[in-house]
């Protein structure tokens, strides 16, 4: 009989590379729920997917099969929550999900409830469980896989709110926020400038969360869809970058191509001579 390893909790490569102040890539993944995904992201190079089930179709089955993909593949899998509920927060962590963000964070006792779910005894109140998910179907020591299970976990606010601003100092001291990723859509809409990217209302908000990040050691994240914005938020210091999403990447690409080849159709054909 194999020996039983010290954890059996797979470690988490995103928190480990921004731990050692390296920078993280990653995509939202909000339609196709085909495991096999995780292959193609893999094999353009990204860090971590965002797994949308605020906004995605995705259940929690779904979510299980995406999560195992994801880590198999050196992906870290991180779950974008609906709501802050125990159901909520735990199940995808159980399912095999690394990280949970919260979005339409307003104010720090959602970020302390969250945190209280998310984590084990002694830091929180969630419920311990072994062979599932979350430890390859594998049994092991319990008090070794919580104590890991609590260090590999990650947590990522949403900065999208206007209630989130006037309050960064306060929420993002909250010990145990790993992350903090501005959401420029729905924050140009508090900002009263919806979809402007390049607002100058909007770039000081982002400007002043990424300060506050830098004050409290919490990573400065930020999805963007378009590229250029993306490239220049990464050069002035966001160090997790989610850029854009696999239906969107799928999008542009096919719709660059398909221009593309109509314009060549549409020019007359070389004269050769004949």
């Amino acid at each position: 009989m194999p020996p039983i390893p010290d954890t059996i909790i797979p470690g988490n490569r995103i928190k480990q590379t921004l731990h050692d102040g390296g920078s993280v890539i990653g995509t939202m993944l909000v339609e196709i729920r085909q495991p096999s995904v995780m292959q193609l992201l893999a094999n353009a190079g990204f860090d971590f997917v965002l797994i949308d089930t605020e906004h995605g179709p995705f259940n929690i089955e779904t979510v299980a099969d995406l999560s195992r993909a994801a880590r198999q593949l050196g992906i870290t899998p991180i779950v974008r929550i609906p709501e802050i509920t125990y159901t909520a927060v735990t199940q995808p962590l159980d399912a095999g999900a690394q990280g949970i963000m919260i979005p339409r964070v307003t104010d720090v006792h959602q970020v302390r409830e969250a945190l209280g779910m998310m984590k084990y005894a002694p830091i929180g109140r969630r419920g311990s469980v072994l062979s599932r998910g979350h430890t390859g179907f594998k049994s092991g020591p319990v008090d070794s896989a919580m104590n890991q299970a609590n260090e590999e976990s990650m947590l990522v606010v949403q900065i999208e709110t206007a209630q989130i601003l006037e309050r960064l100092d306060e929420i993002l001291s909250v010990p145990g926020i790993d992350a903090a990723l501005i959401g420029p859509n729905d924050l140009s809409i508090a900002l009263g400038v919806p979809g402007k990217m390049n607002d100058q209302k909007l770039v000081a908000a982002i400007e002043k969360s990424m300060e506050a990040c830098n004050r409290h050691n919490v990573v400065a994240a930020i999805h963007m869809n378009e590229l250029p914005l993306a490239v220049e938020w990464a050069r002035r210091g966001m160090r997790m970058v989610s850029f854009n999403s696999e239906a969107g990447l799928l999008m542009k690409s096919g719709q660059e191509s398909v221009t593309a080849i109509r314009a060549m159709k549409r020019q007359p054909a070389e004269n050769n001579g004949s």
